[in-house]
């Protein structure tokens, strides 16, 4: 028997058996909603939209995740006891898929996928330990098969993004678990093999990175397909080799403090564990380094790493520490839209950790709430869900990213660009730098250049042109990290970083843009300022932006600097009206620091630094 597993948790033994008499005793609550009684009648209709993602779980029976993981464990017969009053309850009312008043969610893609295998375990555990009367073997055994039909059909199939997988998950589990007792789930089996191919080749990249615009669903269909290769249920050799370089490229994806980038659909997930536990959970070098804390594995690979196909640009450099990942300075670019599934309104967005802060942040996921209604507003804008929270988080305001009028960078009637990085380098100071560009709303050019020197300062230069000349007024966002407070001080911002000697100062080397007052957990007239680091969680965080109004075309140059003393030389600092050839002078502690770059149309980037002394007065 293939031990049942949850496939995105890591639960001590004592842990997990307490959590599962707790559940016995008072019931099963997902994330804060009311819990359910499991000695009672369960209500499996939608009450509203606002239960979605409660009745979601619900159908997939999620409950079963604790209870039968605490059976696999214990073999303890009373966790099956109440699993198979549950389940028998589902079927009795859930079998009929065309049943007045059935919530949609009953056989929805992926709550089949998941269901059967969780019915699969129970079945197979239930009747090994004798629990299983004439009738109720009939009824499950009964519903296994519908499950196995339902999941048989390509049309039932959501190919197209992490639902197809899970149901091909489910499907491979349930054929691998009976597939000695029927022709149906011995043709599971084959057919869930043969799907789970097509759909890692559409779902990931041949640079192992998954193409849902969202770290945290990299990091949750990889797990899954860790536990199905531990499990024996995939031996392909190829596929195996393939998931070692899913896990490589999701290395890439932690910040210094051992979280993931909260990218899009990304909540704050933590990767710390105790080195034996980092150790049995991953397998490459880097994902061992991070989950460990720096006592197992190495990493490799230089400062940068680039998926040029994929949208991202990733810097990380070690402090002095080479084996504490929490002094590491970490930079990452997201330049990625190939398709609208999980895609947030954060074209360019990107994130930064320095000298043990986040430093700049990504809004995060919020949750599923609220269907938005097709032909609103919401949901010409690019939106499927219609909550407040989940709406912020997606929009473009929320992100560090560039505004225009107001509105969402364009999600729905538009093309994916799949990738818009441009070109990368470094030099021999440790600079290293990345370009990307993009279109918005038909007419509108904007490029992005990041400078960065890790743990000393980052520059972002943003460079707009609307080709048809309309006048926009145009904000550059900048979210900080929710532990950390902002302040401004006449056109700076001074950001004190704990443990660091000197203050992260903020300033325009332009001169053109206006600098905004600071927002924090802000509900009106907007929603600005919070970050939300779990579903159904926000939490206030400082926000600001430059802004410049009535421009068809301009530029941004802000600069931040780990500097006890800053001078932004804004009559030399400069930009031509293409955008395509830039210098930058400020002066602090170090020295008068100069940056010139050109990015010619073709042809390589040209990027010079040069860090002066100080001219001191006589």
């Amino acid at each position: 028997m293939i031990p049942f597993e949850e496939l995105n948790s890591s639960m001590t033994m004592l842990s997990l058996l307490s959590k599962a008499d707790e559940i016995l005793l008072n019931g099963w609550r997902y994330r804060g909603c009311e819990a359910i009684d499991l000695n009672r009648p369960i209500s499996w209709q939608l009450k509203n939209q606002e239960q979605r993602s409660h009745n979601y779980h619900t159908h997939s029976l999620g409950v079963f995740d604790i209870l039968l993981r605490a059976h696999s464990h214990s073999q303890d017969a009373k966790y099956l006891v109440v699993s198979l009053r549950v389940a028998l309850d589902w079927i009795r009312q859930n079998s009929d898929p065309q049943a007045v008043g059935i919530s949609p969610f009953a056989w929805y893609d992926m709550a089949v996928g998941l269901r059967a295998y969780r019915l699969a375990y129970l079945f197979q555990a239930a009747d090994q330990a004798g629990l299983l009367d004439e009738d109720a073997h009939e009824a499950i055994w009964s519903s296994l098969e519908q499950h196995a039909a339902y999941l048989a059909d390509d049309a039932n199939i959501a190919f197209h993004n992490n639902h197809g997988y899970y149901q091909v998950v489910g499907q491979l589990a349930l054929g691998r678990r009976f597939s000695s007792l029927s022709s149906l789930m011995a043709q599971a089996q084959k057919q869930g093999r043969e799907r789970l191919q097509r759909i890692l080749r559409q779902q990931f990249s041949p640079d192992g990175v998954h193409q849902e615009h969202s770290p945290g669903y990299h990091h949750m269909v990889y797990c899954t397909l860790k536990a199905l290769i531990d499990s024996g249920l995939v031996e392909n050799e190829e596929t195996i080799v393939f998931a070692r370089r899913i896990e490589e490229a999701l290395s890439w994806f932690v910040l210094p403090n051992q979280h993931i980038v909260n990218f899009g659909d990304s909540d704050d997930i933590a990767f710390a564990r105790s080195p034996r536990e980092a150790e049995d959970k991953w397998v490459t070098s880097g994902m061992r380094f991070w989950g460990s804390g720096g006592k197992l594995g190495e990493l490799s690979g230089g400062v940068v790493r680039v998926f040029p196909n994929d949208g991202y640009w990733i810097a990380r450099k070690a402090g002095e520490n080479a084996r504490n990942p929490a002094v590491y300075s970490y930079l990452a670019l997201n330049a990625a839209f190939h398709s609208r599934t999980h895609k947030h309104a954060d074209d360019l967005s990107f994130v930064w950790s320095d000298r043990g802060a986040n430093i700049l942040v990504d809004a995060g996921r919020y949750d599923y709430i609220g269907k938005t209604e097709q032909g609103s507003e919401l949901w010409l804008d690019g939106h499927w869900y219609s909550d407040p929270w989940r709406v912020y988080c997606e929009s473009t305001k929320a992100h560090n990213a560039l505004e225009f009028d107001g509105r969402n960078s364009p999600r729905k009637g538009v093309d994916p660009y799949g990738s818009a990085l441009g070109r990368w380098g470094e030099d021999d100071s440790g600079l290293v730098y990345v370009e990307a560009e993009c279109k918005y709303f038909d007419s509108i050019r904007h490029a992005r250049m990041l400078f960065f020197m890790p743990g000393q300062w980052l520059l972002v230069f943003d460079w707009f042109n609307d080709n048809a000349n309309a006048q926009h007024t145009v904000r550059q966002w900048f979210h900080i990290g929710h532990k950390l407070q902002l302040t401004l001080d006449q056109e700076q911002y001074l950001l004190a970083v704990p443990g660091s000697p000197e203050i992260l100062r903020i300033v325009s080397l332009l001169g053109s843009s206006l600098p905004s007052r600071p927002y924090i957990g802000e509900e009106y007239p907007v929603i600005q300022g919070w970050w939300s680091g779990k579903a159904l969680d926000v939490v206030p965080n400082y926000a600001f932006c430059h802004e410049l109004s009535g421009k068809s075309s301009g530029a941004y140059a802000t600069l931040f600097s780990f500097s006890n003393q800053l001078q932004a030389d804004t009559e030399w600092s400069k930009v031509d009206a293409s955008g395509r050839k830039g210098q930058f002078r400020w002066e602090d502690q170090s020295g008068v620091h100069e940056l010139r770059f050109e990015r010619p149309v073709e042809g390589d980037l040209a990027v010079k630094y040069v860090l002066r002394a100080r001219v001191r007065a006589a």
